[in-house]
């Protein structure tokens, strides 16, 4: 049992270097290209710790096609807007608000596959969706101030916190034939076959990271993966419903690293939101 935490708390603070990662990778390269060269990376690293850890059954079924297709578009929607933010935005205002995906695929799994909510995680939910709200609407106050508009890094946010929401229950019909990690990777292959093509039509620069480069974007896709690894072998030591709840502190941890790493200093309601929501996050766990 003290094992399976363990791991959950792990993959918290996998994905906890991995947002950190990816922001630098992001600043460094650009958006797209670090998140080419990212999921390149990723398609190995997953491909090696599936081989190592998952349990699979390849066997093909009729609306296997349509789950892919759909769990590819959230994809491809998640991680270019998600490097998109963690380039230009700050951390402890994008976090928050990427932390909601959590209530839209609490609401598509109710929706599409019949699950329910206990009132626990109900409330769960409501201070998830509270806290983004008091980040977002600040964040946008500030923004707008003198008369701009809302920044686009705040709609990217946005717009992640709709693809992961889309993203992880459409995976969760994915695991059964590719794994728990073998379906990110295959995600990954996915999003690489439809996203390069588009990304070369519009002459965007996709060549190699150099040197200095490689070691955040190496980061983000083995702290990524490794997330991933972790809450996977987790589960087999301890329930899940033990262990999602650690793995659910991927936010906390990131807005805590903001605030002590970076010297972030939002003003108080947005600090207050972000606890809410990281606080919500885990609830909705439970």
């Amino acid at each position: 049992m003290l094992a399976g935490v363990l791991l959950g708390l792990g993959a918290s603070a996998c994905w906890a270097l991995a947002n950190v990662a990816i922001a630098r990778a992001g600043q460094a390269l650009g958006s797209l290209r670090a998140l080419l060269w990212s999921q390149l990376a990723g398609v190995v690293m997953a491909a090696l710790a599936s081989a190592a850890i998952d349990q699979r059954n390849l066997a093909l079924w009729p609306s296997l096609g349509a789950w892919i297709g759909v769990a590819c578009a959230s994809s491809l929607l998640a991680y270019v807007a998600m490097f998109y933010a963690f380039e230009h935005g700050r951390l402890t205002i994008v976090v928050p608000i990427m932390s909601s995906w959590a209530v839209i695929a609490a609401a598509l799994s109710i929706a599409l596959f019949g699950e329910h909510l206990g009132a626990t995680q109900m409330a769960g939910a409501a201070a998830v969706v509270a806290g983004a709200m008091v980040v977002s609407r600040f964040a946008q106050g500030e923004s707008t101030k003198g008369g701009g508009s809302t920044p686009r890094w705040l709609l990217a946010a946005v717009g992640a916190a709709i693809g992961f929401g889309v993203l992880i229950p459409t995976m969760a019909r994915l695991v059964p034939v590719f794994g728990s990690v073998g379906a990110i990777g295959a995600v990954y292959v996915a999003d690489v076959v439809i996203g390069l093509p588009l990304a070369l039509a519009f002459r965007i620069n996709l060549r190699p990271p150099p040197a200095a480069a490689w070691l955040p974007v190496l980061a983000g896709a083995f702290f990524e993966t490794a997330g991933f690894a972790c809450i996977t072998i987790g589960g087999r030591y301890a329930p899940l419903a033990l262990v999602s709840p650690f793995a659910s502190l991927a936010s906390a941890l990131t807005v805590l690293y903001a605030w002590t790493i970076l010297r972030e200093r939002p003003a108080s309601a947005v600090l207050a939101g972000a606890a809410l929501v990281c606080a919500g996050v885990v609830i909705l766990a439970l």
